[in-house]
């Protein structure tokens, strides 16, 4: 097995093998208010965990990464960090890329998420679309992650789901057709606003690759809380 460390902080492997989840947390620099995250293909579909167990099998493909703790939030009622939401469309608008988030977007292709669009400007800043994100129970649908001007100082803003997606198997009760907590409002283009709290953002060593794998887990563990 081959762990290769990407140059935003991210291992990917390369070959089968096992890994411990301490040596894990040691290559990726967590700290205590961080998890260790796998994203890989399964089956066909990509999914994404927290790492829990004590040693961890790996596949070709798998990607570790560092991401901030996830908390659902009760209802909608919540405080924290990077959220995690639900995009809709937006008009494609011309402005050239700010350095670093080409470079995280770059990162997202070596990844392994593919159907990532360029990001585009938007009032709010930034908005990136996923084409056919592979949802818990095999539902395909479009996402969108929404970042702020300040990006990557400052946490993503949101993550939605297009309308539909609640055929997935999804903890429904943390899927809105409006939004809270500053994210912009995208019902009426179709979209649905996914409720979560990413705490604690580590601008420059969180990153999207982290936060697609914390929304992955996210979606996956109804456990969350």
């Amino acid at each position: 097995m081959g762990l290769k460390r990407d140059e935003l902080g991210f291992m990917r492997s390369n070959g089968f093998g096992r890994i411990r989840r301490d040596e894990l947390e040691q290559l990726l620099d967590i700290n205590s208010s961080e998890s260790v995250y796998r994203s890989g293909v399964d089956n066909g579909v990509r999914t994404g965990q927290v790492v829990v167990d004590v040693e961890v099998a790996v596949k070709p493909g798998d990607t570790f990464s560092a991401g901030p703790r996830v908390v659902k939030g009760a209802g909608h009622g919540f405080t924290g960090g990077g959220r995690v939401i639900k995009g809709a469309g937006c008009a494609a608008q011309s402005a050239a890329l700010p350095p670093a988030l080409r470079r995280e977007f770059d990162g997202l292709r070596r990844a392994g998420f593919g159907g990532v669009d360029a990001p585009k400007a938007s009032p709010e800043g930034w908005r990136l679309r996923l084409r056919g994100l592979t949802l818990p129970g095999g539902v395909r649908t479009d996402a969108l992650i929404v970042l702020p001007k300040t990006y990557p100082l400052a946490a993503p803003i949101g993550f939605y789901l297009a309308e539909g997606a609640e055929a997935a198997q999804l903890d429904r009760s943390h899927l809105y057709q409006r939004s809270y907590h500053g994210a912009p409002a995208l019902a009426g283009e179709g979209w649905q606003w996914y409720c979560g709290v990413a705490d604690n953002w580590r601008p420059g060593h969180h990153t999207l690759v982290s936060y697609l794998c914390v929304t992955l887990a996210f979606f996956a563990d109804a456990a969350v809380r």
